[in-house]
Order: structure tokens, then C-alpha cells, then sequence
């Protein structure tokens, strides 16, 4: 008599047919929605962002996407960054994720660590060639800083403020050519714009994207590198909004 393997539950054809629909819906999606398919030419001849060389404690390497996925994948699931982020992705997708922007020109995924621990994943990324670029005037090698803090104990505790001097100093130094280094945190995110406050950028305002409505800021190079303001369409954090 064939006994049936109670020990290793099945799908059901409706629950398998859910999961390949699943995988297809996320094997369409853009893999690096962010970046921009029209681009000049001028843009487009831009190699990829530079990999800053920091002094210790801290450092920064390039993200594998083999061995670096999962550890990404279960930071971004934590509740502080699926909140501020967004990107609670599975393993595969972070994978998918990395290898396109190693592959390509538009941004690059690295990892820093503090005393040899692995504690935030960045993206440097050229703003020109993102989605961000028309919300401003962009200049071909402008980059864009995006930083997940993993460790809740060094969330709010100053260490971005130790750390991001540190990135855009090496960044301005490896790459002559870029004028300005870019942030574009949630408007919601206070704790991101005061940091940018803190390093001294200019506030650009707040612009509704697709998905979000973010707050822009430029830290220049020198004061004359500063892009225009324009019209702002928000205050600073720590500023009211007349209601007039």
C-alpha cells in the first residue's frame, strides 16, 4: 500500500497558479524604476558613480549580489525602513536589483560598515540620469545619496551626520566633475531632512512623484555650483507655511 507523504504539504493548483502570476508580475516590473530611458547624449556618456574611499572606522564596498541579497533583503523588512523605503523585497528581486545596477551606468549599490560591522546599504547614483533630474537643474555628473541605516542603535544617534561628511568628501575628490551631491528623502522623513539641513544643503523644495512626494536638496561643491531655487514649493523642516 503507497502512503501519501503527509510530512511535505503541496500547493494547490490554485496557490501554484498564484505564485508563477507572481513571479511574471515581478519579472515585468522595471528593474531600477528610477532611472530614466531618455537621456542626452552628453548624460548618457557619464560612467557610473565612483566608489568613496573612507578612512576608518567606517568603510564602503561594493554590494554582491550574490552574497549580500538576502542580508539586504531581511534589513529592508525591517519595520524602520519598510517605512522609509519601501522596498520590502524578497532576496531574488534584491538581487535582480543589485546585478542591474552593476550592469549598467546609473548607480552603484554599496555597503557600509562601522568597525568591521556591515550596518547601511547606499546607492550612489547619477541624479541626471533619475527620475528626480527634471525636477531640478541637473548637471550631468551630479550624484544622488541614498542611505538605509540597518542598526536601530544607530538610527537618530548621529550617525549620519558622522558618516555622510565622509561620503561627499571622497566623492568630490575621486570626481573632479561633479558639482553637487543630491538627497530627495520623503517630505515626511524629518529625520533625513534635518541631516541634509545639518550638512548645509540647499533646499530645493517638494515635488510629487510617481509613487511619493519627496523633498530636494543639493549640497554643492562650492557656493556658485548651488542650482537655482525657483519658486519652493515647501518650507525647510523647523519652518512654518504661511497660510495666507
Amino acid at each position: 500500500m503507497q502512503h501519501r507523504d503527509v510530512g511535505k504539504p503541496t500547493l494547490s493548483y490554485s496557490g501554484r497558479l498564484i505564485a508563477q502570476m507572481t513571479e511574471i508580475d515581478e519579472a515585468l516590473k522595471p528593474v531600477l524604476p528610477r532611472e530614466l530611458t531618455t537621456v542626452s547624449d552628453e548624460v548618457r556618456a557619464v560612467p557610473a558613480p565612483p566608489l568613496p574611499v573612507l578612512a576608518e572606522p567606517f568603510a564602503l564596498r561594493p554590494a554582491d549580489p550574490d552574497a549580500d541579497a538576502e542580508m539586504i533583503s531581511e534589513w529592508m523588512n525591517r519595520p524602520h525602513l519598510v517605512e522609509a523605503w519601501e522596498y520590502p523585497w524578497p532576496p531574488q528581486r534584491w538581487r535582480r536589483h543589485l546585478k542591474a545596477q552593476i550592469d549598467g551606468e546609473y548607480s552603484r549599490p554599496l555597503i557600509g560598515s562601522f568597525k568591521g560591522a556591515d550596518v547601511v546599504y547606499v546607492e550612489l547614483y547619477r541624479a541626471a540620469k533619475d527620475s528626480i533630474a527634471p525636477r531640478y537643474a541637473a548637471d550631468p555628473h551630479d550624484i544622488g545619496i541614498h542611505a538605509a541605516i540597518a542598526d536601530l542603535r544607530f538610527v537618530n544617534r548621529g550617525f549620519a551626520p558622522l558618516l555622510l561628511p565622509r561620503v561627499v568628501a571622497s566623492v568630490f575628490e575621486i570626481d573632479p566633475r561633479c558639482r553637487r551631491i543630491m538627497f530627495d528623502p520623503d517630505h515626511r522623513n524629518t529625520g533625513a531632512r534635518r541631516v541634509c539641513e545639518f550638512a548645509g544643503c540647499t533646499f530645493l523644495g517638494e515635488h510629487d512623484m510617481a509613487n511619493r512626494r519627496m523633498a530636494l536638496y543639493a549640497l554643492p561643491r562650492t557656493p556658485a555650483d548651488a542650482p537655482p531655487t525657483g519658486d519652493l514649493q515647501s518650507s525647510p523642516v523647523g519652518e512654518s507655511i504661511s497660510s495666507s
